[in-house]
């Protein structure tokens, strides 16, 4: 019988960052590995939901710190441990490969506190799960949840490989999923035909998707064309800006009297943080629009979907967690 000088301390402090350390590391593909995370001092962790993300302080290649976001991917229900789902991108700024070659087990790490804002709508009659390559981390955590509460669901899975797609064993095994993987060989005119799936909207199904902006702009095109309800659509990313034009952008903060320079991937957020230019931001996804500002010079090169079409093509407003410049330089009333 445990007592209670041997059960786990509940955690009463509410900083924002914990020290946790990696317990076990696992291959879930070739490119992508699961860090298993406990309390340095052994205690209870804070709760969360499916869906939520921590963020991990990792070094990057030119050795600046950063934290990226990760998924949790276990069961909520268990407060003794933290799982994530890691994917070595070598075309990123480094975070990725620090996790992949430099932490290994008995490592400890700085994390945050999780935070959703990806959460299950259980008051929705049906749920369509869609995840593009490592997308599928929070996908599966909601599929997880979904298939404990006994709830079924469908799930696609996009992958350019199926030797490397993580998580799809686990996924499968649920009698509650019903799942499609679909490789593309990254091909775009083998590309999963979302045309067809979306074009008869199904009265109160949510649809979650997390991948790629691409690909979640897709999605998210696909229903406004077809109708489907408001807000129908709920995404995850954290895949930071890619393929969009001027791989390097000269932002200019107006009332702060300073400049950075934003590479690719790193949003301009992102950059600001990094810099210690505490901005305001909330989803880091496009969606709330608690980043907006005011674009005072440049064009802005819009990939939120907070933003009224009005508001986009105005030029005066951009969500600075996702947006990039369609000028090499903007100016930000900020």
């Amino acid at each position: 019988m445990e007592t209670s000088k041997t059960r786990p301390r509940e955690r009463t402090d509410h900083a924002d960052t914990l020290r946790m350390r990696v317990v076990e590391t696992i291959a879930a593909s070739p490119s992508t590995k699961v860090l298993r995370l406990r309390a340095v001092d052994g205690g209870i962790l804070p709760r969360y939901e499916a869906g939520s993300h921590i963020e991990v302080l990792v070094t990057l290649t030119d050795g600046e710190q950063a934290w990226n976001a990760y998924s949790l991917i276990g069961n909520p229900g268990d407060r003794s441990t933290y799982e994530i789902a890691v994917k070595r991108e070598d075309r990123g700024r480094g975070g990725s490969r620090h996790l992949h070659e430099a932490v290994s087990t008995g490592m400890e790490l700085e994390v945050r506190r999780p935070r959703n804002g990806f959460s299950l709508d259980l008051n929705a009659n049906s749920h369509l799960l869609i995840a593009g390559g490592i997308g599928i981390t929070p996908i599966y955590s909601l599929s997880s949840q979904l298939s404990r509460l006994k709830i079924r669901h469908r799930v696609i899975y996009c992958v350019r490989d199926l030797e490397d797609a993580p998580l799809l064993d686990l996924l499968s095994k649920s009698e509650f999923a019903e799942v499609e993987c679909h490789a593309d060989g990254g091909l775009a005119q083998s590309y999963y035909d979302f045309d067809t799936l979306l074009r008869d909207p199904v009265e109160r199904q949510r649809i979650y998707v997390c991948g790629p902006q691409s690909f979640i702009r897709t999605i998210s095109r696909l229903c406004e064309r077809y109708r489907w309800h408001n807000r129908v659509v709920r995404s995850e990313s954290f895949g930071g800006v890619r393929d969009a034009p001027h791989a390097t952008l000269t932002v200019h903060l107006a009332k702060r009297r300073k400049t950075i320079i934003v590479q690719q991937p790193e949003s301009i957020v992102d950059s600001m943080l990094r810099h210690g230019l505490d901005p305001t931001y909330g989803c880091k996804r496009g969606d709330c629009g608690i980043c907006a500002v005011s674009v005072t010079k440049g064009v802005p090169l819009h990939r939120d979907m907070f933003l009224s079409d009005e508001e986009k093509k105005s030029e005066k407003y951009m969500c600075t967690c996702v947006s990039w410049g369609a000028s090499a330089e903007l100016t930000l009333d900020i």
